[in-house]
């Protein structure tokens, strides 16, 4: 009992300093290893057996590819093209948009995908007579029901992926299809709101946008073209290698890093500068984790909560879908979605095998409450703080107020929306 409370002393004390931001969030998940380690909880044997290398190699990977695609240009290529695929017509640039934005995060992370979508959405906003606010919002959002999409658009999803052996088609197969409809209901819900409000209504024609668009020609965008193809022959064969990998018996974390070494050697000579790039903070944090909920594991305290979800649930399937759906989505709303999927993980096996349920619709309606609850506050996901700091910074203020005003609403929707496919096709 006693190194059970430990356990749960030092995971509550984590979560704490990271939601305060009293510290940095890597600081406090070493300051967690260092209290697991020193109090016994773990030993360092035991410590690096429950890292999840597999999603840390993942991870790192994608970091070195996506860098390479952002310093060839690629990402405002795009979306320069898209904005001339919807001909300046605002309806068609936001709908293109966000669509763009959640494709793009379903292969890379937010944070990167709203740093420049975002920068581009203030651009294009001012140039159409837009609103920006709602413009950024659906964005930011769309961006996050993106990643829901595939095993490597976001950290949760490489977590629960790579510690329970799911493979890139099993997501995209099972949580795919809710991720696009979630997508289209979250996009529908922002045309709706505010048609009357400026967000699709400009006093700006079409020709005469097109005719000022000196500086929006796509091929501008593109600083280095050798790397843009290098780098994106890379990016599809890795894809492609990730679809394939439990057909070619391949590690997900071998297919990243081997599309990383591929880039830095045939990139060019400033490769090397990308690895300076890499967000450490986010594998040392996730690293970190990893042992803090494995002290968790050993001492019990997670078998314990599965009984508890499972009791609760009373043997109902479509109950036990939901409580997981909501109560990740709610917790995600306030906390940080990666040190919650990561302490669920031990969580689901359990339950899968006390319960006699199957594995992956416990993990689909996890991963789509965590990526998509984290939507309804501006903390509730890196790629949100990012979002609305980039507008920040273009002279857009965006209040807790008017995001939540906005994002709330459609997160309880488009989370309802994920309730009904799931219980129609796993209950």
């Amino acid at each position: 009992m006693y190194e059970n409370l430990l356990a749960i002393g030092i995971m509550a004390l984590v979560y704490g300093l990271v939601v305060t931001e009293r510290v940095h969030r890597t600081t406090a998940a070493l300051l967690g290893i260092v209290l697991v380690l020193g109090t016994g909880v773990l030993t360092i044997p035991e410590a690096v057996t429950y890292v999840d290398w597999q999603a840390l190699g993942l991870i790192f990977g994608m970091f070195i590819l996506v860098s390479a695609l952002v310093q060839s240009g690629f990402f405002r290529w795009v979306g320069l093209h898209a904005l001339r695929a919807a001909r300046f017509r605002p309806v068609r640039v936001f709908v293109l948009f966000c669509g763009l934005a959640a494709i793009l995060a379903a292969f890379m992370d937010s944070i990167t995908v709203m740093i420049f979508m975002g920068s581009l959405g203030l651009e294009v906003s001012r140039l159409l007579g837009l609103r920006p606010t709602p413009f950024i919002i659906g964005m930011i959002t769309s961006a996050n029901i993106g990643g829901a999409a595939t095993m490597v658009g976001d950290p949760p999803n490489v977590i629960l992926g790579t510690a329970l052996n799911f493979g890139f088609v099993d997501f995209l197969v099972n949580v795919g299809p809710v991720a696009l409809a979630a997508i289209a209901t979250n996009v529908g819900f922002f045309y709706l709101v505010h048609r009357r409000t400026g967000l699709v209504s400009s006093t700006k024609t079409g020709s005469a946008v097109a005719a000022a668009d000196g500086g929006l020609d796509p091929a501008s965008a593109i600083r280095d073209f050798r790397l843009l193809r290098v780098s994106l022959v890379i990016f599809a064969f890795t894809v492609t290698l990730l679809v394939l990998h439990q057909v070619l018996d391949l590690l997900v974390a071998f297919v990243a890093l081997l599309g990383a070494a591929l880039v830095l050697m045939f990139g060019g000579k400033d490769m090397p500068e990308l690895v300076t790039k890499i967000d450490w903070h986010t594998l040392l944090f996730l690293g970190g984790l990893f042992v803090i909920v494995g002290g968790l594991e050993k001492t019990g305290v997670l078998h314990d909560v599965a009984l508890a979800l499972g009791a609760a649930s009373g043997g109902s399937v479509p109950l036990l879908l939901t409580l997981l759906l909501w109560s990740a989505a709610l917790l995600s709303m306030v906390l940080d979605n990666i040190p919650f999927a990561a302490a669920m993980v031990p969580v689901l096996r359990d339950l899968s095998a006390t319960t006699g349920y199957a594995l992956g619709p416990l993990a689909w309606s996890l991963a789509l409450g965590t990526d998509i609850g984290g939507n309804a506050t501006p903390i509730g996901a890196s790629g949100n703080i990012v979002g609305l700091a980039v507008a920040e910074k273009g002279g857009v203020h965006v209040t807790w107020r008017e995001y939540v005003r906005d994002a709330l609403p459609a997160t309880r929707l488009v989370v309802g929306v994920c309730n009904l496919l799931l219980l129609l096709r796993f209950a």
